[in-house]
């Protein structure tokens, strides 16, 4: 896969690429960002290209390594996925003392041996302390990629090892490109792009039989909640006893009022209405607009992205939805 390939993140993949040419690449990198950035698709893309046989920094894609990285069965290269649906840190001491005694080895087919540890932050306190043994003076031909998006979980002297790579997620314009590009109707990449969360392959595996009934629901609960006092309704997402499930339908719901607002602000402002985020609820929304002035469209946009990124940090999800509606209420009132 060459570097062109891999859409956006540009920062990352010239640091990388420079690295590369100049033969100055750290022998241990933690990549840190969000879930479904791309982490883990530039972690085997870089080992693709330590190992090629090429003469670029760009892997070729022909040379028996990058065949064999392509199909996931190479040798020199491991990948060490924690299970963060498990809750549990499942990377024990045996693991990481079988890695360290890895690195020491030449590869066997490769340039380089390349171990990729995905949601580093699980590893235990003791699996930790052996893998800085290794960190501190790693082979030459050896190099770690740790990747997590919760950096501060890691102990700050696997932290200080490692050169940090900042992932950042890809822009709504960036993405709405790549998804035209890739041939999707332009009304459904504009509406992608905003759902994506960054996240360009978010974006292209989103199930929009599934998002037009999220949609459905989060457009009465908005209805409901702009023109009425009546809120019974939107605060039933609550009544879940699993957090998890609650933030999960909170961020979809919240998704959803920050592109509902967003084109009444367009319609409220006489713009180009063939970019509205939902176009087929235009007249829906223009009767709303009548309701609501730039400003109140403004603060709805201001509170929504407030609570989503509330979420982000893992905050009360029952405080943020009751926050929310609190000014909601104090701005219609007030």
């Amino acid at each position: 896969m060459p570097w062109a390939d891999f859409y956006g993140q540009e920062t990352v993949k010239k640091t990388l690429q420079q690295g590369l040419r100049s033969g100055t690449l750290p022998n241990s990198l933690l990549f840190v960002g969000p879930d479904e950035i791309g982490m883990e698709k530039m972690a085997r893309l870089l080992a693709q290209a330590l190992n090629c046989l090429g003469s670029s920094d760009d892997p070729c894609g022909r040379c028996s390594p990058c065949q064999a990285l392509a199909k996931g069965n190479f040798p020199d290269v491991l990948e060490i996925g924690l299970d963060k649906e498990a809750g549990k840190k499942s990377a024990g001491i045996d693991e990481i003392r079988e890695i360290r005694e890895l690195a020491l080895l030449r590869p066997m087919t490769g340039r380089h041996r390349v171990f990729i540890i995905e949601n580093a932050e699980r590893i235990s306190l003791e699996a930790a302390n052996a893998l800085l043994k290794i960190l501190e003076e790693p082979p030459a031909h050896a190099y770690f990629i740790l990747i997590t998006k919760n950096p501060e979980l890691l102990p700050a002297t696997i932290q200080s090892r490692c050169r940090l790579i900042s992932f950042k997620p890809l822009n709504p314009e960036e993405i709405e490109r790549a998804l035209l590009s890739s041939g999707m109707p332009a009304e459904r990449a504009r509406l992608a792009a905003i759902l994506a969360e960054g996240s360009l392959d978010r974006a292209l595996s989103l199930d929009w039989e599934q998002v037009m009934a999220e949609r459905q629901l989060a457009w009465h609960y908005f209805s409901q909640l702009v023109t009425a006092a009546e809120a019974s309704g939107f605060f039933k997402i609550l009544s879940s006893s699993r957090q998890e499930i609650i933030r999960r339908d909170l961020a979809s719901l919240f998704r959803f009022f920050l592109t509902f607002w967003r084109d009444l602000l367009l319609l409220q402002e006489k713009g180009d209405e063939d970019r509205l985020l939902n176009p087929d609820l235009k007249e829906d929304l223009k009767k709303l607009s009548v309701e609501l002035t730039s400003e109140a469209c403004l603060q709805g946009i201001a509170l929504a992205e407030e609570v989503l990124s509330g979420l982000e940090r893992n905050l009360n999800p029952k405080l943020l939805t009751a926050y929310f509606y609190a000014q909601v209420r104090r701005k219609e009132n007030g």
